[in-house]
């Protein structure tokens, strides 16, 4: 799977090789221009987050046999440049969006104070960027929806930790379960509820509507 956040770590290491004749001699010749240490940390971001959402999707593959529906990779309606890595709609009907995140193992994930921390680094912007994902993604699904009578689909947002340690084997944070990947699966299963086909079936398919495919270049 070419995911976005593989897409733009190529694009960036592609970035960083000479150009030009002359460049390309020397690239050639073994001679290679030495990449920034910004640039550098930047791909590393991104290949993480590839390798994250390549193993996230290993785990979720057997949801596809329970009557689950997943969509991957796509835009949030209403902003440029945000994607949500997995969007999933339960047998039930019930919607859920999973952010994959793969971060050292030298730092244990916990919250404090109303702040997300890895160790003892605060990661500020990653439950707002979550929450604006969610609530975009329901003003949207709950549009594309016929009015059954059921009330508003809500959206529950998970972010599945791979490598670093999560405090209390899980927690929840301004309304986001954030959990170790290996419990990602058990996490969803226990909310699923009970299973309406063809509900479940609606609701993907106006999930399909609303959420294209995201591209890095911003293109759709």
């Amino acid at each position: 799977m070419t995911n976005s956040a593989q897409a733009r770590a190529d694009a960036l290491r592609a970035a960083q090789q000479p150009t030009g004749w002359w460049g390309r001699l020397k690239a050639l010749l073994g001679f290679t221009a030495p990449v920034s240490a910004e640039a550098a940390a930047e791909i590393r971001n991104w290949d993480a987050g590839a390798e994250g959402e390549r193993r996230t999707t290993e785990l979720l593959r057997p949801l596809g046999q329970e009557g689950w529906y997943g969509l991957y990779d796509r835009a949030v309606p209403g902003a440029d440049v945000a994607n949500v890595d997995f969007f999933l709609v339960a047998p039930s009907g019930r919607v859920f969006t999973v952010d994959a995140k793969l971060w050292s193992r030298d730092g244990l994930v916990r919250a404090a104070n109303g702040r997300l921390l890895h160790g003892d680094r605060p990661y500020d912007r990653v439950l707002p960027s979550v929450l604006f994902e969610t609530r975009q993604i329901e003003a949207e699904l709950q549009k594309a929806l016929p009015r059954t009578g059921r009330g508003r689909t809500g959206v529950t947002p998970v972010i599945a930790m791979h490598n670093a340690p999560v405090d209390g084997g899980g927690f929840t944070l301004e309304g986001v379960r954030i959990v170790p990947a290996d419990r990602l699966l058990g996490l969803l299963r226990s909310q699923a509820g009970p299973a309406d086909p063809q509900w479940a079936a609606t609701v993907a398919a106006a999930a399909e509507r609303v959420l294209p495919r995201y591209v890095e270049d911003g293109t759709r």
